[in-house]
């Protein structure tokens, strides 16, 4: 008799990670049920987000068990179809992969695409995210310091992955909201996790994901350099410019622990032991209005 898991109706997210209450909710039953076929059950599904789906449809691929999906509504499935749910989006594989991403020019997502995370392809992880950069500047209608604010962000964040995760890929997934002016972005990996980079680097004395997390939110390195060059994983910039200068709210889940910050507190969070994410996922969300009092280099490292 197959596990039967009914996916949520909606989403809401109104404080960012809360999607992963349901994720964490799902990753329970499977993990602890001895059942190896599951069935996902969306028939009351009706609002799905890029900080739920991209980790689900990435848990769904690695968790070993065989997943069904069933009595998924015409307007969800056509949704997955267009974001790539079923088959994430491969640019290594895709002939002219930025001609067929100009086509979301005037959609209001970026799919979920998969790009390389090893340092000797550097050069087409490099192309991906021009091109991506380009699609948002085109779909947000930004420029300037906002501009710059969302370039930065995706390209600290994705660099880290490739020089800290040891994951092969990395995935990236993003939907704008027009009547609240934000846009979400996800963005995960299937690495060693933030703790396990220390481990490494042979830090002993960090021993738990929580206190990992902690030391790389103050930008703690796993590299012996002097302090100029001891940035860490670049997460004390992307969360300040994010929190604090654009009014945007940051979460990170590495391991068995997560940590969401917005403008005014911050949380870190150890998960249950049968909750755990070979990897990291970090979700940002983005104000994209005009901001007279954002100033993109009050937030960059000397």
């Amino acid at each position: 008799m197959p596990l039967i898991i009914s996916i949520p109706e909606k989403i809401d997210d109104n404080r960012i990670g809360s999607s992963f209450n349901h994720l964490f909710r799902i990753i329970l039953k499977m993990e602890q049920s001895e059942e190896e076929d599951v069935i996902w059950d969306f028939s009351t599904a009706s609002i799905l987000n890029p900080f739920f789906l991209l980790p689900l449809k990435l848990y769904k691929d690695k968790c070993g068990k065989k997943v069904e999906f069933r009595n998924i509504p015409d307007k969800i499935s056509s949704y997955f179809e267009a974001i790539h749910f079923y088959n994430i989006l491969d640019p290594e594989h895709e002939e002219n992969f930025s001609e067929y991403m100009a086509r979301f020019s005037s959609k209001r997502y970026i799919p979920i695409i998969k790009f390389p995370a090893s340092v000797c392809k550097d050069d087409i992880k490099n192309k991906i995210l021009s091109c991506i950069g380009q699609i948002l500047k085109r779909q947000l209608n930004i420029k300037g310091a906002i501009y710059n604010a969302l370039d930065y962000l995706l390209t600290e964040l994705i660099d880290n992955i490739t020089e800290h995760s040891e994951s092969i890929n990395g995935y990236i997934f993003a939907q704008y909201y027009r009547k609240y002016k934000y846009i979400d972005i996800c963005i995960a990996d299937e690495g060693i996790t933030i703790l396990g980079s220390y481990i490494k680097a042979k830090r002993n004395d960090i021993t738990d994901d929580v206190d990992a997390i902690k030391q790389a939110s103050k930008g703690v390195s796993t590299k012996n350099l002097p302090n100029a060059e001891n940035r860490g994983y670049g997460i004390v910039t992307c969360k300040e410019m994010l929190t604090k200068g654009l009014k945007g709210q940051f979460f990170l889940f590495s391991g068995g622990a997560f940590y969401r910050k917005n403008e005014n507190e911050e949380d870190f969070v150890s998960l249950p032991k049968d909750i755990k994410w070979d990897g990291t996922v970090v979700l940002l969300r983005i104000p994209y209005s005009e901001n007279e009092d954002f100033n993109f280099y009050d937030y960059l490292e000397v």
